[in-house]
Parts: structure tokens; C-alpha cells; sequence
């Protein structure tokens, strides 16, 4: 049973990686190409947006993955 939890929290530790990488890249190259005049400004405000759907994301991943639950469960197995 504690060897299931460990896994399950592997896994959402997991996706916290993959969701911060999956939101973090594209707003990160968004912000530079705003900066080198390559995009418009108001593309800062598709970057925030992205920034803070990756954040509120990757949080709830790390959470669940320090209780132990799955990424795709609410509770623990």
C-alpha cells in the first residue's frame, strides 16, 4: 500500500514537471520575442494568462504528489 502511494506521488510529482515545462517554454519564448519587438505587447497578456494556469497547475500536481495521490484521482488508492 505504501509502495502504491509512492508511485502515485512519483506520477504527480511527474506531471508537475511536464505542466511547468508545457507552460513555462511557450511564456518564456512569448516574453523574449515581446522584448526583441518580434510580437506585439499585448502578447504579454497570453503569457500571464499561460504563466498563471501553469502555476495554479503545477501546484495542485505538487500537492497531490506530497499526499501521495494519483494525478488523475482526489483521493488516495
Amino acid at each position: 500500500m505504501a509502495f502504491r502511494n509512492f508511485l502515485d506521488g512519483a506520477a504527480s510529482f511527474c506531471a508537475a514537471l511536464v505542466t511547468s515545462a508545457v507552460c513555462g517554454l511557450p511564456t518564456w519564448f512569448t516574453v523574449v520575442a515581446v522584448r526583441a519587438e518580434v510580437a506585439p505587447i499585448w502578447a504579454y497578456a497570453a503569457a500571464a494568462g499561460l504563466a498563471f494556469v501553469g502555476v495554479i497547475l503545477t501546484i495542485a500536481f505538487l500537492r497531490k504528489a506530497f499526499a501521495g495521490v494519483a494525478p488523475t484521482r482526489h483521493r488516495r488508492r
